[in-house]
């Protein structure tokens, strides 16, 4: 089955939208925002992350596509612009193409762009008691810290940081 990943276009307002919820529909306690939320943001909303997302050195989306169709999706975001404060988010792939590898292919590419930005080290946020996450993200290089918070969407829940040196890549 052909594979693609590419950075999302300025008109995919509505691939971003279907693949948030159906990660968040999939996963609900994994991400920092509800379903209910999020479904209410207009397609404006969609379209104007889109456009930036698609072209910015701050942001950026990546798409996995199987046969043409998205199937899995992955940011990466310098906070505040700052090159010491950038970030994977938002990784999510359909349960039916994961196990294969796709997953890995999504975050390197990520963190290979944050790299390019200049980023020296990579964090990212996972709940606590994902095993299966933070297993993954540490078959990819990324070490967990000591450092917790409460998740925004749902305070009775913790993500652990953990971190990445682009020194690897």
């Amino acid at each position: 089955m052909q594979e693609q990943i590419q950075r999302i276009r300025p008109d995919q307002g509505e691939v971003l939208r279907g693949l948030r919820l159906s990660g968040l529909n999939e996963a609900p306690d994994a991400f920092g925002r509800r379903y209910a939320e999020i479904a209410a943001r207009p397609l404006q909303y969609w379209d104007d992350h889109v456009r930036r997302y698609a072209t910015s050195a701050e942001s950026a989306t990546f798409v996995l596509y199987r046969a043409g169709k998205p199937v899995g999706m992955a940011g990466a975001y310098l906070e505040g612009g700052r090159r010491d404060h950038a970030y994977i988010c938002n990784m999510w792939v359909e349960p039916t193409f994961r196990r294969g590898g796709a997953g890995a292919r999504l975050v390197n590419t990520a963190n290979r762009w944050l790299a390019e930005q200049g980023v020296e080290r990579i964090n990212a946020w996972v709940v606590e008691t994902n095993e299966t996450a933070l297993r993954f993200y540490e078959t990819l290089g990324f070490m967990r810290t000591e450092q917790k918070r409460q998740m925004p969407s749902n305070p009775d829940i913790q993500e652990i940081l953990l971190v990445f040196d682009t020194a690897l890549l």
